[in-house]
């Protein structure tokens, strides 16, 4: 049954009429930093993947980097980042986390957009939560929005509900632990309370890569906006509720068997973990 609802899903995907879609436009792909691919730990905390920044500490998601080459790999994608944070923040930070050629993800990135570039909300008050009195113009990445796809864990951190079109809500983030046990023991309302919201939780960055790459495929073989078939994968692999299903652990399968395991290279080094 679940196998049958994703291909009506797929389908109805297929049936729609591209909007200005062309294979040879530049694509744009935007992350946001915060909760989306990186996570403000305890000043104790240390690992390879926590990075210090501005005097806080941050956890690397698992599998930006994978997925960052992944998209410099392809042809006319561009990356670009928009996050809340201060400019100085921002950039110290990206600047920090190296793909394997030694460039940082300041250095591939197209445009870094930061608290200067947010948009007032006019009428908002000073005591209204910050995502209600600013929001990000998805415009200031490129006006061609038909091949830009924003993740970001806020739904409506964005201009306006015509541009939250353009946005994959990756879901509800957590805080990080590194082992399930830990998380066991904590409390709080950013602590996930089973293995399978953990487990999805640190390999959400290798499910949207290889949920990407299907999409990607599906809108150039099949002449689809670029913007719409990723946006689809959102409710494909159910993020809002953030637990596994069929969709998303084939897409975790998928990018596994797309990349050559080589000893010395990121998904070799990973495989074990990339188990369910």
């Amino acid at each position: 049954m679940i196998s049958l609802l994703f291909s009506l899903m797929a389908c109805s995907q297929l049936s729609r009429a591209p909007a200005a879609f062309s294979a040879k436009a530049t694509k744009h792909v935007v992350f946001d930093i915060d909760w989306t691919i990186t996570s403000e730990v305890d000043a104790s905390l240390k690992g390879k993947r926590i990075i210090e920044v501005e005097g806080k500490k941050y956890f690397v998601h698992d599998g930006l980097e994978d997925f960052i080459e992944n998209l410099l790999s392809k042809k006319n994608i561009k990356i670009s980042f928009f996050s809340g944070g201060s400019k100085s923040r921002n950039h110290d930070l990206l600047k920090k986390i190296k793909i394997e050629d030694g460039r940082s993800l300041e250095d591939v990135a197209y445009k870094i957009l930061n608290r200067d570039d947010l948009t007032i909300v006019e009428g908002s008050k000073p005591t209204d939560k910050f995502v209600q009195r600013y929001k990000k113009d998805l415009r200031k990445i490129s006006s061609d929005l038909d091949n830009l796809i924003m993740f970001d864990d806020a739904e409506h951190f964005v201009l306006s509900t015509a541009q939250e079109e353009h946005v994959l809500v990756t879901g509800k983030g957590f805080h990080h632990f590194d082992s399930f046990n830990d998380a066991k023991v904590a409390t709080g309302d950013y602590v996930p309370r089973t293995y399978a919201e953990w487990s999805f939780a640190r390999k959400k960055l290798y499910i949207l890569n290889g949920a990407f790459e299907n999409a990607l495929e599906n809108s150039e073989l099949n002449d689809l906006s670029f913007s719409e078939t990723i946006k689809a994968q959102e409710q494909y692999l159910n993020l809002a509720g953030g637990e596994w299903n069929d969709y998303s652990q084939k897409m975790l399968n998928k990018l596994v068997q797309n990349k050559t395991v080589e000893s010395a290279g990121c998904i070799g080094l990973m495989a074990p973990f990339l188990k369910i």
